[in-house]
């Protein structure tokens, strides 16, 4: 049985890695990423306030743009998640947005942006 999903889901239990590729301003080619540049993750509740983590992420092939984000499992069970009724099947909802805070030589200072994220 397969579990495809197109939600951005974090599992507790288990180590979370993602993998995103940094694409240059205004082009789909992937941005050659420099030894000063800087990427930091922040989890933050749907709601408002404070990020509840922040983490940094780690270059993995800067010719392609390449970065990952590592969610250990000590830092996923710490997160809240939320589910729906009975009636509803208990589907997931999302709690946080993730903001990934770039600062790079190339394209300049930048935010992205994951508007919904899930913890199962």
């Amino acid at each position: 049985m397969a579990c495809a999903t197109d939600n951005f889901t974090i599992t507790k239990g288990s180590d979370n890695t993602f993998v995103f590729t940094i694409k240059q301003n205004g082009n789909t080619l992937p941005m050659t990423i420099e030894d000063t540049d800087t990427f930091e993750a922040k989890l933050v509740p749907i709601a408002g306030g404070d990020p509840e983590l922040t983490l940094d992420c780690t270059v993995t092939d800067a010719n392609s743009g390449k970065i990952e984000l590592l969610i250990s499992s000590e830092d996923a069970e710490g997160l809240t998640s939320e589910k729906g009724s009975k009636a509803d099947r208990y589907y997931i909802r999302p709690t946080y947005k993730l903001i990934l805070d770039c600062s790079t030589v190339n394209n300049g200072d930048f935010i992205a942006k994951i508007c919904e994220v899930y913890v199962d």
